[in-house]
């Protein structure tokens, strides 16, 4: 199972094409993970503004007053197989394993097609098998 500490989320950033520079604007994406060996635990990306470009993943939690545009949350399970491409994220979703928030039409439109790229199924199968 994934260790999501720092380390990891450099793991993702590389076999995602790696970071680029950040610009003013911004989109943040957070990830809760849920039943976990160490419990619930957090990591974050952030991508430009048009969520195409990726600009860093940060283990754990958000900084204090900071607010993530979309939440997904999911069991580490769930999480594991979307990695390994046994589930679908919108079959994930339909059944209610993994909960959208926020800005649910950014997250449709700009993420899932990218998430589906070549470098980012690789990324998230390397993540859910680390």
């Amino acid at each position: 199972m994934p260790r999501y500490d720092q380390a990891w989320c450099d793991q993702i950033v590389a076999d995602a094409g790696g970071a680029h520079d950040k610009s003013d604007e911004q989109m943040r994406v957070l990830y809760i993970v849920t039943d976990t060996e160490e419990g619930k635990v957090a990591f974050h990306l952030d991508f430009d503004a048009n969520g195409a470009t990726l600009t860093g993943v940060t283990a754990g939690k958000l900084p204090r007053g900071e607010k993530a545009d979309i939440t997904v949350t999911l069991k580490e399970s769930v999480f594991v197989e979307i990695g390994e491409g046994t589930r679908s994220r919108d079959a994930a979703f339909m059944r209610g394993d993994l909960k959208i928030e926020g800005a649910y039409n950014r997250w449709l439109d700009g993420l899932v097609p990218l998430f589906e790229t070549e470098s980012w199924t690789t990324a998230w199968s390397a993540a859910s098998a680390a």
